[in-house]
């Protein structure tokens, strides 16, 4: 399993130049970015209001916590998929070089 350590760039579990080697490396790109960061943050304040919003719809019946709640572990599902898409369309481009 590849791991990458975004604060120090290291990447290990994989073969370098492996497309999931270049996988990888596309994460540390996409952290880079402006676009990467606001990306990352949705994802874990989508997550964190989840959780918040998920826990109380356990303590109140209410309809529109339980509405609240999926929107926003939705968030928080198509930011990682946009993260994740973005590093495989990254490795793809440079895997062949």
């Amino acid at each position: 399993m590849a791991i990458v350590d975004l604060a120090t760039g290291n990447i290990t579990g994989c073969e370098k130049g492996s497309r999931t080697w270049w996988h990888e490396k596309g994460h540390i790109v996409f952290s880079k970015q402006e676009s990467g960061t606001k990306i990352s943050y949705y994802q874990y304040h989508f997550m964190m209001m989840a959780v918040a919003f998920g826990s109380l719809s356990l303590l109140i019946n209410s309809t529109g916590l339980k509405v609240f709640t999926f929107l926003n572990a939705l968030g928080m599902i198509l930011s990682y998929i946009y993260e994740e898409v973005w590093c495989w369309a990254y490795s793809f481009k440079h895997y062949k070089e």
